[in-house]
């Protein structure tokens, strides 16, 4: 059976972004592996989930004309979505539902599950202003019924759980888009230190330690300054999540509770990814560019393949 691996970016982004991510999933040479990066949505992220999506599907079918498969053949679609594009991901599986493709891996890379409401410095009412469409989306407020809430339920809830594979990756801390506990679906990060003056200098300390290798094309030091990655998975439906809401709650917050417990209730491999460079985990767990992300993004994209193509995996260090 071939193996189609689709690689989606996010908000704002570029088809290149996921560049050296494919770059690395051609160098294996998978037999009967093939890998696509849209280029689809690129300059139009800010027009809608639902929109992105249809634009990949059509590119997914055109891609699997093109590797002249028969009306009869049976294709496997793996799914790689970086922040905003692991949410499209999930609406192009649903819309893919037919016999002709089979969904085996899933995979999002610090993506806003729960949406961006929670722990963003931009206030829900100035997301249209920031990204249009997307934006109302993300924050929870383009309906009563807000359609990232309703990704999380019935049918979408099906067609996620179709997929053989589910990996959530998020960071732990240093990305300024995308909270750990919206990317690994949880309501806490127990892995950040409480609020101290150590809290403040730490980062600012690696930010200036990090500056010289930032700039180095010779990689010398390539493995030094990577992050380490744990497995913080739990049991499908482990966490009730029940203290969530209080006297208080919002509709928003209803709906978190909701994707929360829906979301769960599958099987997941979640990986925290412990950034080793402030401010910039958005674009370094996906190097993003390799001249200045591979130092602090190469073993997250090691670990994406050898998962995606089913080689050996080494988290959980």
């Amino acid at each position: 059976m071939r193996h189609l691996v689709v690689l989606i970016h996010g908000l704002h982004g570029t088809a290149g972004d996921l560049a050296y991510l494919a770059k690395l999933l051609n160098a294996r040479h998978a037999v009967d592996t093939h890998v696509l990066v849209p280029t689809c949505n690129e300059g139009k992220t800010g027009s809608g989930i639902e929109a992105q999506a249809q634009r990949v599907v059509d590119s997914i079918v055109n891609e699997a004309s093109l590797l002249g498969l028969e009306q009869s053949e049976t294709i496997a679609i793996s799914l790689i979505g970086h922040s905003l594009g692991g949410l499209i991901a999930r609406m192009v599986a649903y819309k893919l539902i037919q016999p002709s493709f089979k969904l085996r891996h899933y995979v999002s890379i610090a993506t806003p599950h729960l949406g961006s409401r929670f722990e963003s410095i931009i206030p829900p009412d100035a997301a249209a202003v920031v990204a249009g469409q997307t934006g109302k989306e993300l924050f929870l407020v383009d309906d009563k019924d807000p359609l990232v809430a309703t990704l999380a339920q019935a049918p979408f809830l099906e067609t996620l759980a179709a997929f053989e594979t589910r990996t959530a990756y998020g960071c732990v801390q240093y990305d300024l888009s995308v909270g750990f506990e919206t990317s690994l679906i949880r309501i806490d990060n127990p892995y950040l230190e409480p609020f101290s003056t150590r809290s403040i200098t730490a980062p600012l300390k690696a930010l200036m330690n990090s500056i010289p290798v930032a700039y180095s094309f010779k990689y010398t030091s390539l493995t030094s300054s990577q992050p380490q990655l744990r497995d913080v998975s739990t049991s499908a439906g482990e966490s009730t999540y029940a203290g969530l809401l209080d006297s208080n709650t919002d509709a928003s917050q209803v709906h978190v509770q909701q994707m929360l417990l829906s979301l769960n209730s599958l099987p997941w491999t979640k990986i925290a990814v412990f950034s080793t460079r402030p401010l910039f985990g958005h674009v370094d767990v996906i190097v993003q560019d390799e001249r200045w992300n591979i130092q602090f993004g190469h073993s997250v994209i090691q670990d994406i393949v050898d998962r995606v193509l089913e080689t050996p995996v080494n988290a959980g260090v």
